[in-house]
């Protein structure tokens, strides 16, 4: 045989061993089951949440946080750590359409998932929409503690001292101290002396300064603010503090808020405008709303 036709001969034993290598691997990968997500799974997702109007209120992608120019909700929080999320799928830890859109995802799939409020963070609260008036009365004279007055002042503690109101931003003085026994200063009483018809703005609308009282309740004295705020405009929770605090189903949201309790939110929105009064939506920004999810399958394990 010569050596030419036995090249020949070694050539097609090679291409038909290649073959039927490669068929025998592609049989074997075909009948390979491909995992989906079922009840009780371990998965791990990357995900970003989006409302309607496609404003992310939550993502797990650091890029898409960091991104300025993709449009975040007024509740979306950065996180000092970014990584995929886990959880068992059924296990209750995520809300009902999340956990149940996830099903018969595959590894490396990605999946849009509408999530309706009922499926998601439930309805809106009726008792967190606050109705305030749109008139505030201020003390005229406001008495704090010494560690009050060096938290929000540095000046040194003196009758008639002049100074800028740490939170209002108009002129205060101080009227009187109060000493323990010992000489120490136990509280001081300031003198809030605001301009009246003027204009200050610590809510993120303008407030009017429409009356400056000084014998007012048997000479207690007040300032009668006047606001004019517009829908949509944010309050945090700081800001709570200072607004309408006189008002009773205010003093619950605030009680709530500052004990963490997670179904009211720390940041109000004002819903509604009316005549002479508004009000302020305490509802987290979630409740209440359809919620539009991008989730990628990155691993599914199962015990």
């Amino acid at each position: 045989m010569s050596k030419k036709i036995l090249g020949i001969i070694v050539v097609i034993i090679i291409i038909v061993s290649s073959v039927a290598a490669y068929w025998y691997t592609q049989k074997k990968e075909e009948k390979k089951p491909v995992m989906i997500v079922k009840i009780g799974d371990l998965v791990e997702v990357n995900y970003t949440g989006r409302f309607t109007n496609g404003t992310v209120f939550d993502t797990s992608i650091e890029s898409v946080a960091n991104d300025e120019n993709i449009t975040k909700s007024y509740s979306f929080k950065p996180k000092s750590f970014y990584s995929p999320l886990k959880f068992i799928v059924g296990s209750g830890r995520m809300i009902k359409g999340f956990d149940e859109g996830v099903l018969n995802m595959t590894v490396g799939e990605t999946r849009i998932i509408n999530v309706t409020a009922e499926d998601g963070y439930g309805l809106s609260h009726d008792d967190l929409f606050i109705n305030i008036s749109k008139n505030q009365s201020v003390p005229l004279f406001e008495t704090i503690t010494k560690e009050e007055y060096d938290n929000h002042y540095s000046e040194n503690i003196t009758i008639g001292m002049p100074m800028t109101h740490y939170f209002w931003g108009w002129k205060v003085s101080i009227f009187d101290i109060n000493y323990y026994d010992d000489g120490t200063v136990r509280n001081i009483t300031m003198w809030n002396n605001p301009d009246l018809n003027s204009t200050i703005n610590v809510f993120g609308w303008n407030s009017t300064i429409i009356e400056k009282d000084s014998s007012y309740h048997g000479g207690e004295g007040r300032i009668l603010l006047q606001h004019n705020p517009a829908e949509n405009i944010t309050v945090n929770k700081e800001k709570t503090e200072f607004l309408m605090i006189d008002n009773e189903a205010l003093n619950y949201v605030v009680s709530q808020i500052n004990i963490g309790n997670s179904s009211v939110s720390d940041i109000g929105i004002v819903s509604r405008v009316d005549t002479g009064t508004f009000t302020i939506d305490y509802n987290p920004e979630v409740v209440g709303k359809t919620l539009i999810f991008e989730v990628t399958i990155i691993s599914i394990s199962r015990g």
